[in-house]
């Protein structure tokens, strides 16, 4: 697959797509490149984050690595809909770069290993990754070791919560890895004390629903860099643009936590 193709099935903004165009990197050093990828990923990583434009570079390195992803796509019968619907998080994290630091590029560059050697796909809503557990979980009808293979199920941006389309997905995504695997989210919509924070009602705390919520992270604080787009060490600082940035940033204010929750699909 070409460059150009892929940067459109991907909906990559036409001015990220142009100066991705406008590198120039010999075959050569790409090659050496994509082999340090696949053999020592923290020197890769640490490589590229030393040059100059080091966020174009990984944006760069990521799609071109893409395009050759979708030959085994296509060897192992995975639908097309599928690859372009995964490898679209590379434009939702290219959105954020240019929020967060006004340019185009990839700053979260440790995420995509995950799309590069097929370990995560995203079935409608939700997106899906066979993985280790992090954590010994005992919930209700189950146990989990630390070290046991889970679905880590992950809820990427771009779309509104839909309750009905995120049980589809999740579905689909059990379909695909199997259903003997408990599916695991480790995330800020799971938070329980969101009640604080949202409307009754609202997606978010109908999302907590379907997952029984076993663990409490205080130390991630994913909830800040979602809802305000930086985290900051004095709440008084976050912007108040909309309810929900209000309604958080009064809650810090308080002297209270935004935190994570780890939940059980049910």
């Amino acid at each position: 697959m070409e460059l150009q193709e892929f940067c459109k099935g991907i909906g990559l903004m036409p001015e990220a797509a142009e100066k991705l165009n406008m590198i120039r990197l010999a075959q050569e050093e790409y090659a050496n490149g994509r082999e340090l990828f696949r053999s020592d990923k923290k020197a890769f990583y640490s490589t590229i984050a030393g040059k100059k434009n080091f966020r174009m570079q990984f944006l760069y390195y990521y799609c071109r690595m893409a395009c050759e992803v979708y030959e085994q796509y296509c060897e192992k019968g995975i639908n097309e809909n599928i690859y372009w619907d995964t490898f679209r998080d590379i434009t939702f994290w290219c959105e954020n770069c240019l929020k967060e630091f006004g340019e185009y590029g990839i700053d979260q560059y440790d995420w995509f290993f995950r799309h590069i050697e097929m370990k995560i796909f995203r079935f409608g809503r939700l997106e899906f990754e066979m993985m280790p557990s992090e954590w010994d979980l005992e919930y209700e009808g189950g146990k989990i070791r630390k070290g046991d293979s889970v679905i880590n199920i992950h809820i990427p941006q771009g779309e509104k919560l839909n309750i009905s389309a995120c049980i589809k997905s999740c579905r689909r995504g059990r379909e695909f890895w199997g259903e003997e695997y408990p599916c695991v989210c480790h995330s800020w919509l799971l938070y329980p004390w969101l009640t604080d924070v949202l409307k009754p009602g609202s997606n978010i705390l109908e999302f907590q629903k379907l997952f029984r919520i076993v663990r409490i992270d205080y130390v991630e604080r994913e909830a800040e860099w979602r809802i305000f787009t930086r985290v900051l060490e004095n709440p008084k600082e976050y912007q108040e643009e909309t309810s929900l940035q209000r309604s958080a940033k009064k809650y810090l204010l308080e002297g209270k936590k935004l935190g994570n929750g780890i939940g059980i699909w049910v």
